[in-house]
């Protein structure tokens, strides 16, 4: 049985990608196909998540002047740099002897900091480096001196794994070779994603049954696209005397402004009636469940989209900007609608067919599980990471 060491640094939010890894982490669980530790912060969300599915774990972060360096479509000083420099040259010391007491096979990374630890890590203990890309390296995101030191750091490892084929692009674009970079595409575990009754949402606003209820749901930042959500849902209310919207999420740190600024619009274009703010929701099935439509409104390139999979899991129709990602996901028409990125008349067209055809709306709910089922489960997302581990050398 393989010994496998997972590496998450990330110790103040559970972000899409620790869900995934929690959840991948599980179903390996009851496979049995893997024995599997995690290398990450203690006392952290994620830590927390993992002692509820008794994975074995490992003292691991970094300090606060890395943890709070972003490099995400930004700039940074050469002295924060040169401190980021140090905590992560301690960090891959503290990996080096976890990696000598569990004494992995291979060592999955799933952030970008994280895959600068454990290449160098691993080159010492020569251990296999799998790096698990959750985002996308472009111009898009990052700066050029970062993408540039990404990919040659990245020619270090053994495999990256890339969560879409678009991210999967961008990185051969940038001259890595095309047999070092795997696609897997995000699953989720199918079974808890059964569409249950209407009222989990409503009955917080006093709406009925019959109210049309239109969501998005993601943290806030403007990228994600909050703002061109409402801007649909002010072209929306002005020709139409029903429908709600429900922005489902929160901000962190510096998007707090930005949060703001959502609140100022609904204020100002008088939407206080038709448009609501929901925290972050722990039970997401159950808020998507009140939705007619789910909207997925990012003005950037998607690396993939795990709120779409979940909603299509549910049977919930929905309408995606066309970008990134995200067309791998849905065949516009068969199991969704695509929208043009940052498009807020095509959104709207979109929403009126829709809502003009209860067909439409049953066909796409239909197929959308079904694509769910076959494509986007735990299972296959096993599977995936099985043949790369086994292969990678």
């Amino acid at each position: 049985m393989k010994r496998i060491l997972f590496v998450d640094h990330v110790s103040r939010i559970l972000g899409g990608g620790e869900i995934n890894l929690v959840e991948l982490l599980s179903a390996a669980g009851q496979t049995g196909r893997w024995t599997v530790a995690c290398a990450c912060p203690q006392e952290s969300r994620l830590s927390q998540a993992l002692k509820e599915i008794r994975v074995q774990q490992w003292d691991y972060g970094f300090a606060e002047s890395l943890n709070t360096l972003r490099v995400v479509g930004r700039r940074f000083s050469l002295l924060r740099s040169l401190r980021g420099l140090a905590a992560l040259c301690a960090a891959r010391r503290r990996l080096e002897k976890v990696i000598a007491d569990f004494r992995p096979e291979a060592v999955v990374s799933c952030t970008n900091k994280d895959h600068f630890c454990a290449v160098s890590a691993c080159a010492t203990a020569s251990v296999r480096s799998v790096w698990w890309v959750n985002d996308i390296i472009s111009a898009d995101f990052f700066p050029r001196s970062v993408r540039l030191m990404f990919c040659w750091r990245a020619r270090r490892a053994s495999h990256l794994i890339t969560v879409s084929n678009f991210a999967r692009q961008a990185l051969v674009s940038q001259g890595l070779r095309g047999e070092l970079v795997t696609t897997i595409h995000n699953g989720i575990p199918l079974d808890r994603y059964q569409r249950g009754q209407r009222g989990f949402l409503r009955r917080q606003f006093g709406l009925p049954n019959d109210e049309p209820l239109i969501g998005i749901l993601g943290r806030y930042t403007p990228w994600k696209g909050q703002e061109l959500f409402l801007r649909v849902a002010h072209a929306w209310t002005r020709e139409n005397s029903s429908g709600h919207f429900v922005l489902i999420g929160n901000a962190f740190n510096e998007e707090e402004k930005y949060e703001s600024s959502l609140r100022q619009f609904v204020t100002e274009h008088r939407l206080g009636k038709r448009v609501h703010f929901v925290p972050f929701q722990s039970n997401v099935a159950a808020a998507l469940s009140d939705l007619e439509v789910l909207i997925h409104a990012s003005l950037r390139p998607e690396p993939f989209g795990r709120v779409i999979i979940e909603a299509m899991a549910l049977g919930v129709p929905v309408i995606a900007a066309r970008a990134g990602g995200v067309p791998e996901i849905i065949a516009d028409g068969v199991d969704g609608l695509l929208a043009n990125p940052g498009d807020t008349s095509d959104y709207v067209i979109k929403l009126r067919e829709l809502f003009a055809s209860k067909d439409l709306a049953g066909k796409l709910s239909r197929a959308a599980r079904e694509t769910v089922q076959k494509r986007f489960t735990l299972e296959v997302v096993e599977d995936a990471f099985e043949r790369v581990l086994s292969d990678s050398h």
